[in-house]
């Protein structure tokens, strides 16, 4: 099930280093107004703000740079010396020597740094595409509850307006000596009930909109608005399609399989490090000349030596210590890519039922219970005119229309919710740059 990754997939970075910052516009996006606004808009401003995704986005741009330096070769070392007591040659004495050496590794050695670190920056690309694809998911969540709080206070203080009016004419027939007390009572219970559910909900609602200015970076005073209605046809492909576009596409995953390369990279690494590296220079030599000898052919010529010298790896354990070590990080690598895939898959499988009940029980209570309920309601208070035992009835029966019209709004909340969050396991949201 690993996705093999091809050499232009992992040499990508390159390329990209000078539209980095095009990238970032592109990805964090301009800012926007937080007023009247879609879900996407504000997911778009939560991308350009929060901290944690320019954070990680940083950490891939500063990876950019490893290639060119885990590419270049060694820094050539120079050397100066005097000689405190000059060296007397047939050509006079040698007063001081500068020296210039360049070392190489072992062929292939270069390229396979700059390989592992272009790899190395991919996984830090999928770090940051899986950070985005987080917040985006948390910010939808977020805002979806948002919605369904504010449509579950409308719906509280509609139903408050209709228990003030069933105390008002519980009062009027009890003075009337229509009705007793106790219904009064009953009527006003329910009242104080509702008004205390509501001040929580009201409560629920200044929390949120705290944690969604968190998640946006913005100011506490923004006001924040929600959508005034939800789709509730949602569209979902098969659960075998979802399943392979999580495998495909799911940034963790990809990740981890980045992270496979590199070690595969590094074992090809290590073996190279035990192979001879080889260096070549030269030396300049300052010669004086002498006195004691007239007509010396090239008398004080200075000297010019070239050079070469190799490192020879005698000392093999460490390298096939190095060795060893990158082939269990391979299949440390595997072992968790196998864990990561079996706990996706059931995150999905999760997620796909969740979705199924939320929207049958959106159907339940959309098509059926709060209909019946309202018919049982019309019927009950027409009775009500002419017989009053039936008023304990009728407040049940209120109560239940309110848990149901509340149930629905969290069912409707609940699919989209769901559909965010397999969403966020499928990579539906992932930048490809590719496409930059």
């Amino acid at each position: 099930m690993n996705k093999r990754i091809t050499n232009a997939e992992v040499l990508f970075a390159n390329p990209l280093r000078s539209l980095r910052f095009i990238l970032l516009a592109l990805i964090m996006v301009l800012p926007v107004s937080l007023i009247g606004q879609s879900i996407e808009d504000y997911q778009k401003i939560a991308a350009e703000n929060n901290p944690e995704v320019r954070s990680a986005f940083h950490q891939y741009l500063a990876s950019l740079e490893e290639p060119d330096q885990m590419g270049a070769l060694p820094d050539p070392e120079v050397a100066f010396a005097y000689f405190i007591s000059p060296i007397e040659t047939r050509l006079g004495p040698q007063q001081a020597r500068i020296s210039l050496t360049q070392m190489f590794p072992w062929f292939g050695t270069l390229g396979d740094k700059r390989e592992i670190a272009s790899i190395q920056s991919r996984v830090h690309f999928e770090t940051f595409r899986e950070t985005r694809n987080r917040i985006f998911y948390q910010t939808e969540k977020a805002f979806l509850e948002l919605y369904e709080l504010d449509r579950s206070i409308e719906i509280a203080e509609e139903n408050l307006q209709i228990l003030n009016s069933l105390v008002e004419i519980s009062l009027r027939r009890y003075e009337t000596n229509q009705a007793t007390q106790v219904d009064v009572l009953r009527a006003q219970i329910e009242q104080e009930d509702l008004k205390t559910q509501l001040a929580l909900l009201r409560d629920n609602r200044s929390v949120l909109e705290k944690r969604i200015s968190e998640l946006l970076n913005h100011p506490e005073n923004v006001q924040i608005h929600t959508p005034d209605t939800l789709n509730t046809e949602l569209l979902l492909d098969d659960s075998q399609s979802l399943r392979n576009q999580l495998i495909r596409e799911n940034p963790a995953l990809s990740r981890l399989r980045y992270q496979e390369e590199s070690s595969r990279e590094m074992k090809k690494l290590a073996a190279k490090d035990g192979k001879p590296s080889f260096g070549i220079g030269a030396d300049y030599i300052f010669t004086g000349e002498r006195t004691d000898m007239s007509g010396l052919t090239d008398n004080g010529k200075d000297a010019l030596i070239a050079r070469a010298s190799f490192r020879i790896p005698l000392f093999r354990n460490k390298y096939n210590s190095k060795v060893q070590q990158a082939e269990q990080n391979i299949q440390s690598a595997q072992m968790e890519i196998s864990s990561k895939e079996n706990s996706l898959e059931t995150d999905l499988d999760e997620s796909l039922r969740d979705y199924y009940d939320s929207e049958r029980r959106f159907e339940l209570y959309d098509q059926t219970q709060i209909q019946r309920v309202n018919q049982a309601l019309t019927i009950m208070m027409q009775s009500y005119s002419t017989d009053s035992s039936n008023f304990e009835e009728i407040l049940r029966m209120q109560r239940k229309l309110l848990d149901y019209q509340l149930s629905r709004i969290q069912s409707l909340a609940d699919m989209h919710k769901t559909m965010a969050y397999i969403e966020y396991l499928t990579g539906q949201n992932n930048i490809n740059p590719n496409e930059i």
